[in-house]
């Protein structure tokens, strides 16, 4: 059984380690499939740049994924993705939407879902599974809104809380094993270990949040940070963190 593979104690230790090697603030939240737990700063609030592409993901009804939604030239935002550079007029389907969102994390079509679905609704939802340090304040790559204070945040204690809901979800998990992001927790075990995960990155803030699985049983694990002196930081903490728990959790 994994509870006899691995000392938490020493993971935990090893992941303080590597986040005293770097700047910025780390919030943690690890647990595996037999009850192990790591939590380190879970409930400090973070911006949680794309990593509120989960919470709106929640919030979509999947009854709605086959309806259809016709991109338009005031969807389209700069930034990430890939439907900022096709033809105005387009038809896609919801759920075609909400994959471009998660695999891609495509700032258009996420901009398309938070319209479809409405901003207060997103939030409603958020407040109704009591995810105390989440908002959705602003859409992607709107500037203005971000100068007049108003922003996404997240806490790792409410991105934990929202996976488990998405991981109930062949779909949505579909999603996260799609992601085309792999520079953080995946870098130094690619093809190693399947992984299923969502990022987010601004600048000095680098992200990465899913599930990895070995064999029968798996690993939840949540690294938020911010206030890096610089990006690289970020990526090395996810990355070193990756590959602790897969050396951990394969032997």
């Amino acid at each position: 059984m994994m509870e006899n593979m691995v000392n938490i104690i020493n993971i935990e230790n090893k992941i303080k380690e590597i986040i005293d090697k770097y700047t910025g603030t780390v919030g943690i939240v690890l647990r595996d499939s037999n009850g192990n737990s790591i939590n380190i700063n879970e409930n400090i609030v973070f911006p949680s740049a794309s990593i509120i592409k989960l919470f709106i993901l929640g919030a979509l009804d999947k009854d709605d994924y086959n309806k259809p939604i016709t991109l338009i030239k005031d969807d389209k935002v700069s930034g990430c993705g890939v439907l900022k550079v096709m033809n105005d007029g387009i038809v896609l389907k919801i759920r075609d939407i909400a994959y471009l969102m998660i695999t891609l994390s495509d700032n258009t079509a996420t901009n398309m879902l938070i319209s479809y679905i409405g901003m207060d609704k997103i939030n409603e939802y958020i407040n109704k599974n009591r995810y105390k340090g989440t908002i959705l304040g602003r859409k992607m790559m709107d500037t203005k809104a971000r100068e007049a204070g108003r922003d996404n945040f997240t806490t790792p204690r409410d991105v934990y809380g929202i996976l488990q809901l998405l991981f109930e979800d062949n779909t949505a998990t579909d999603m996260l094993k799609n992601q085309a992001s792999i520079n953080k927790l995946p870098l130094y075990i690619v093809n190693e270990v399947e992984i299923a995960h969502k990022t987010g990155e601004l600048l000095y803030i680098e992200h990465d949040v899913g599930r990895m699985y070995f064999k029968n049983e798996y690993v939840d694990i949540i690294v938020l940070t911010k206030d890096l002196s610089k990006n690289e930081d970020g990526i090395r903490i996810n990355s070193e963190i990756g590959k602790l728990i897969f050396d951990s959790y394969s032997k």
